[in-house]
Parts: structure tokens; C-alpha cells; sequence
């Protein structure tokens, strides 16, 4: 049962930012040791990530209003090239 354990630690460290482990790793490593320095970068960081977020979730990347009778295109780009586009209905 014990080959689970770094399996099941990857799985739930991956749903937090990474500085979440950084700061797990570094408070275990203080609490063995009894540095209290170490301690709090620990818990420092561990807030830190967990303040910042996974992230990966949708973003704002442009808004904008129009008028009734204007019309606009959009144009999904990926790099240079356009992958999708949506004109206005008539």
C-alpha cells in the first residue's frame, strides 16, 4: 500500500500552484530539523501558493460595446494565423 503514497501526493499537490509543495517540502524539512527559519519560508510560501491560485481558468482577453446598427467580425487567432471567424447576421 505504501507505493500509493507518492502517487496520491502527486495527484493532490497538482490541484495547488507550486509553491504550495515548495512549502510543504521546506516545513517538513524545518519541523525535523527544528529550524524555525526554515519553518516559516515554509509556511510562507505554502500561503503564498495557495493566495496565488492554480489558475488555468478562463481570461478576459478583450471586451469592447458596439452600437445597434454596427457590425463587427471576430477572428480567433492562434500566432499569426486565424483558426475560426464569426461575422455579424444580417
Amino acid at each position: 500500500m505504501k507505493e500509493f503514497g507518492p502517487i496520491f501526493r502527486r495527484w493532490w499537490f497538482n490541484r495547488f500552484h507550486p509553491a504550495v509543495r515548495f512549502g510543504w517540502i521546506a516545513t517538513s524539512h524545518a519541523l525535523e530539523r527544528n529550524d524555525m527559519p526554515r519553518l516559516g519560508l515554509g509556511l510562507a510560501l505554502m500561503a503564498y501558493g495557495l493566495g496565488k491560485g492554480r489558475g488555468g481558468g478562463r481570461r478576459l482577453i478583450y471586451k469592447t460595446a458596439i452600437d445597434v446598427d454596427q457590425g463587427t467580425t471576430i477572428r480567433v487567432m492562434r500566432g499569426r494565423h486565424p483558426i475560426a471567424e464569426i461575422a455579424p447576421l444580417p
